[in-house]
């Protein structure tokens, strides 16, 4: 127990985005750290019915291409953004003029509106694939190389960031994101594309994973509780060292999909009594797989600790995958 924790200071919080795998995550974690904290999801998704999760939480429409939304919801007695809403790969490559629309010229209408109102705090979720197929040690320092719409457009929006940083005074903070895993808040979550989401969901729902390559490629994988965690720490513990509001956020290690797999299949085993087959049916193509080092040192350096727990992540995805069986 933290014995300051009483002592906090109670935000009124926005996340956009906040119905989403990542929002729902950090909002959730958020309200039972802060419970006197207000926080409020956007979405421009029309919600037929809330889920359960989300009903002690205000819910606002917003759509960040329409300044007129938010307009509506941005108002000067948020304490800080948590900005996450943000067209996801697939639609960023299947429609990259919405990308940039979306990530990056949504951005940058929702930090204008946020300056107006003097906003105090920032936070921007980007991604680590604005490096590119960098090799070696990858640092916030490390020359970032997008070529696809979904890192570019995220790339564009940092620079839309550090503008408003520099020139008009916000406190702003840009995470560099690896490849989050964990149980979304809700089944609805529109996310089970993610390797970790995908795989779970298939052990429920056929009794074995498929894994449609060699199984051998790397990844920085990190548990939603510590993406969650983060943003706290940053919020909370530390509101006024945020350095230059560059981090990298990472999970600390690398591993391969067939790793993540053998994983899965060994908490299934353990808590259904059941061994799951794993197939691999893909090949490498003669391509070399590394390790990934995607260095955190720099978040590390602040006093954050990395805390979260694969199993548990495991076991409540799993859980929540029978809704799709039953």
């Amino acid at each position: 127990l933290n014995p300051t924790k009483h002592l906090m200071p109670d935000f009124k919080i926005l996340i956009t985005g906040g119905l989403g795998y990542l929002g729902g995550r950090i909002a959730d974690s958020l309200k039972r750290n802060h419970p006197k904290s207000t926080i409020v999801l956007g979405t421009s998704r029309q919600i037929l019915e809330v889920p359960d999760w989300a009903k002690p939480f205000q819910i606002v429409q917003l759509n960040i291409l329409d300044p007129a939304s938010i307009g509506k919801v941005v108002s000067s007695d948020f304490h800080a953004i948590i900005h996450l809403a943000a067209l996801n790969e697939h639609d960023s490559f299947n429609n990259a003029k919405m990308a940039w629309e979306t990530n990056a010229l949504g951005t940058q209408s929702l930090l204008s509106d946020a300056s107006e109102k003097q906003i105090q705090k920032f936070i921007y979720f980007s991604t680590f694939h604005v490096y590119g197929n960098y090799k070696g040690i990858i640092t916030e320092d490390s020359p970032t190389r997008p070529h696809h719409p979904y890192a570019a457009t995220h790339r564009g929006a940092e620079d839309i960031v550090r503008f408003f940083q520099h020139y008009k005074g916000m406190n702003t903070l840009t995470l560099r994101l690896s490849n989050g895993y964990g149980y979304p808040m809700d089944s609805g979550v529109n996310r089970w594309t993610l390797v970790f989401n995908d795989l779970c969901r298939q052990v429920m729902t056929s009794g074995k994973m498929v894994i449609n390559s060699s199984g051998k490629q790397h990844r920085d994988f990190i548990s939603l509780h510590d993406v969650a965690a983060t943003v706290d720490y940053f919020l909370y513990a530390i509101p006024d060292k945020w350095a230059d509001g560059l981090f990298n956020l990472g999970g600390g290690s690398s591993f391969s999909i067939a790793d993540m797999a053998n994983k899965i299949a060994k908490v299934y085993e353990r808590k259904y009594g059941k061994s799951i087959p794993i197939e691999i049916a893909g090949n490498d193509n003669g391509e070399i797989h590394s390790p990934v080092h995607f260095s955190i040192d720099k978040l590390k350096k602040t006093g954050f600790h990395l805390a979260g727990n694969m199993e548990k992540e495991i076991e409540q995805t799993l859980l929540l995958c029978k809704n799709f069986v039953n």
